[in-house]
């Protein structure tokens, strides 16, 4: 199924019953694309991105795309990602300044 895209003269590619989920939830069918993904609202959340609605994305988790491409959303195209978090070592005063 192909979504127009408000913010670019694109579609966005997803399952069909993916899309009759969202709609279910309450998704709106106005939906655009921020460059790197794409978003729509969602009451009571406000503004959500579509691939995390479709894969229902853990909270520390990213949403990646198999082919790369932003506007696929199809489900086996795409994955999640843990969200690794490095920490800054303190500083000890045993370093060279910038």
């Amino acid at each position: 199924m192909r979504v127009p895209l408000a913010s670019i003269n694109a579609h966005a590619i997803l399952d069909a019953d993916d899309y009759d989920t969202l709609m279910a939830l309450g998704v709106s069918p106005n939906w655009s694309f921020s460059g790197r993904m794409v978003r729509a609202a969602c009451p009571p959340l406000n503004t959500q991105r579509i691939a995390r609605l479709i894969v229902n994305a853990p909270e520390g988790h990213a949403v990646r795309h198999k082919n790369r491409n932003g506007l696929d959303l199809r489900r086996e195209n795409l994955f999640t990602v843990p969200i690794t978090r490095h920490s800054i070592p303190p500083l000890t005063g045993h370093h060279r300044p910038l």
